[in-house]
């Protein structure tokens, strides 16, 4: 089929527009400036027109925001400072704080054939982008100096063991990147499903043109089963990725570590558990290190290589270079219950839940979360993880109980695969509907706990579930978990769908200022107690005037 003809002009326009230059047209006999690539004056008629490269500033004249768009999104009229007045839209930016009278700049988008579209972001989203390309390149320069890719390319096959949610996402994104993978679960049913579905993930791929059926095939054929722990002996590299039970872990690392080679690593998928602990039950300490994926593993980007007291520089290496082969952003973090992303995660949903027990719903959270600029919202989260059924099996070792997700689970609502969770869903639908058996839920949970519930405004909402995190990632840069806030932030955008035009929590709060976050938790503190209490770090840094990311990039500051 031949290529849409397209005018010259529109032609120039596009042209400049790649190189990020926006071009507007004047018009040499009436002086009017007019934005569209057409060979004559839209006010007088003429002919006599020439291209002007715009400034690409300008102010907002007046907006509307989008609401349930995938990306921030809001429709505005600009006024240029070259003195056009012209209907574009704002993209990837704070869109619920604009105002009339904002400052914008151009920011060109794509469509699906690459061609630019006019668009506008404002200033503070750019600076943030930019703030995260320098986040970002510093995570890879650090993983650089662990070496080139050479130690990884002796793994020939990898061994996942367990054949659930986690083993089949991993098993599928090892497999993509053209591993061998050998898939080991006691369950030979467990098997024949998990096959099944990495079967319909590259049918999806297929469908979607992302892959050939031929290529496909291939990946297929690269998966392999076993219902025995004694074939790791085949294996190069192992990968745990069994329920988050530390028992159940330490008794497989035990095994496992009878019949795997000397020199294979050990690897666990843990998202909150001890790695030293793991790493204690084998006689191989310093070949063991965490592989946290994030779910689902096959999509999110996010790979947490978790370092215990033992690991070894070579094994952190391979760990790092496996993470750049399957296409993952590795971040190297310290030991220590949720490690980074899940450390600040729980502070907040640990708060979420509080809220609903005081007075708020799961639909007012998750939509603070939103405006916010997440993806998604805790409770949302929860419904298309299994975060319900997780947080109820994990708390049966211990006898805690909790009444919404007892509740929750005790009447089939698991989330998203059981079309009710937190919300309901609409056969084949994944949009969050609000149900009003939940809200009874919460209500009847309040009323256990002796709670009298009460009206929660949005701002308070969003400093007790946005401070925490602030204050949990001081927390870990005190304790050497995590080695830059700038890593933090890294983690929060590739693992939990932080935008990039915000930054990270450590990022945000330098906009906010480190003074107002520490103002602000000192009076939650005094409200709420010592959850709240903020951490020595922090007090430390806005004393000075400091900043998170002049301590990230100290030769910037």
């Amino acid at each position: 089929m031949a290529a849409a003809q397209i005018s010259t002009q529109a032609r120039e326009f596009r042209e400049a527009a790649q190189d990020g230059d926006f071009l507007v047209k004047a018009c040499r006999a009436c002086g009017e400036k007019h934005f569209y690539p057409r060979p004559h004056c839209p006010v007088c008629g003429s002919r006599d027109v020439e291209w002007h490269n715009s400034s690409g500033r300008g102010e907002i004249y007046s907006f509307t925001i989008m609401t349930g768009a995938k990306r921030a999104t809001a429709p505005a009229v600009i006024d240029l400072e070259d003195g056009l007045r012209l209907s574009s839209v704002i993209l990837d930016a704070d869109i619920h704080q604009l105002r009339i009278g904002d400052p914008v700049v151009v920011s060109f988008d794509t469509d699906a054939g690459g061609v630019p579209a006019l668009a506008f972001t404002t200033p503070e989203a750019d600076a943030a982008r930019a703030y995260s390309q320098k986040a970002l390149a510093s995570v890879l320069r650090e993983n650089a100096k662990l070496g080139s890719g050479a130690l990884s390319q002796g793994i020939k096959l990898v061994a996942v063991i367990g054949a659930g949610n986690m083993g089949i996402g991993i098993a599928t994104v090892f497999a993509k990147s053209g591993f061998p993978v050998l898939l080991i679960d006691q369950n030979d049913k467990a098997l024949k499903i998990a096959l099944e579905r990495i079967g319909e993930t590259l049918d999806r791929d297929v469908s979607r043109k992302r892959l050939s059926e031929a290529d496909a095939a291939t990946i297929m054929e690269a998966v392999s089963t076993s219902t025995e722990i004694a074939s790791v002996a085949d294996a190069d590299l192992v990968v745990e990725a069994v329920w988050e039970q530390m028992e159940l872990k330490k008794a497989i690392f035990a095994e496992v570590d009878q019949y795997a080679r000397e020199d294979v690593c050990l690897c666990s998928n843990t998202s909150t558990l001890d790695i030293d602990e793991i790493a204690g039950a084998t006689g191989r300490p310093d070949k063991v290190v965490g592989l946290h994926f994030f779910n689902p593993a096959h999509v999110m980007k996010l790979l947490e290589i978790v370092r215990g007291a033992a690991t070894a520089p070579s094994t952190l290496a391979i760990a790092t270079q496996i993470g750049e082969r399957l296409g993952k952003v590795p971040v190297i973090v310290g030991n220590a219950h949720g490690f980074v992303g899940n450390r600040l995660m729980i502070a907040r949903e640990r708060e979420a839940a509080r809220m609903l027990l005081e007075g708020a719903l799961p639909h007012q959270i998750d939509g603070v979360l939103t405006r916010f600029g997440l993806p998604m919202g805790t409770f949302e989260m929860q419904d298309m993880s299994g975060g319900i059924e997780l947080s109820y099996r994990r708390r049966q070792e211990t006898g805690e109980k909790n009444f919404i997700i007892d509740c929750l689970f005790e009447a089939g609502r698991l989330g998203q695969k059981t079309g009710k969770g937190y919300y309901r869903y609409e056969p084949g639908k994944r949009r969050p509907l609000v149900d009003p058996d939940v809200t009874a839920i919460v209500e009847e949970a309040s009323k256990a706990e002796g709670i009298q519930r009460r009206p929660i405004d949005d701002r308070e909402i969003e400093d007790r579930l946005i401070l925490p995190m602030i204050n949990e990632g001081a927390k870990l840069l005190e304790e050497g978990i995590a080695a830059r806030p700038s890593d933090i932030d890294v983690a929060w955008q590739y693992g939990f769908g932080w935008p990039s035009w915000k930054g990270g929590p450590m990022y945000h709060a330098d906009q906010l200022g480190l003074d107002v976050v520490l103002s602000r938790l000192n009076s939650l503190h005094q409200t709420f107690g010592d959850r709240f209490a903020p951490s020595g770090l922090l007090r430390e840094m806005a004393g000075a005037k400091q900043s998170f990311t002049g301590r990230s990039f100290p030769d910037a500051a």
